[in-house]
């Protein structure tokens, strides 16, 4: 069950568009926990309270794919901002060049691997 914290955390990061950290600060958590927000999103609570929201893995999963299948608009952010909010975006270092968008997914199942190398 997540935290009246963790709620007020998650509603902050729509709003600023998946910022954890800044999130973190606003609602109250110390200048250190926020240092590390994965403390927040791989939270049991924090994970249970974004699939209550219909934050799904599976609906990550889908929306991507359609994306990149049908390419109608422009939802880029849209879907860089769900994966922030579930924790499971990340930017490489940057002293590695980064070719075109692109976005480093962790976490997935092995089935989510394969459907998604599949559509590469």
């Amino acid at each position: 069950m997540s935290t009246h914290k963790q709620q007020q955390a998650l509603k902050k990061m729509v709003e600023n568009g998946g910022n954890a950290s800044q999130a973190m600060r606003d609602v109250g958590y110390s200048d250190n926990t926020a240092k590390t927000p994965q403390k927040l999103t791989e939270s049991l609570g924090f994970i249970e309270l974004c699939e209550e929201k219909g934050l799904t893995n599976d609906l990550l999963v889908s929306a991507l794919v359609e994306d990149i299948m049908h390419k109608k608009g422009n939802r880029k952010a849209e879907i860089e901002l769900a994966f922030k909010i579930k924790g499971r975006l990340f930017q490489k270092p940057e002293k590695e060049p980064i070719v075109g968008n692109a976005i480093v997914f962790k976490s997935f199942s092995d089935d989510e691997r394969e459907e998604l190398l599949s559509l590469l």
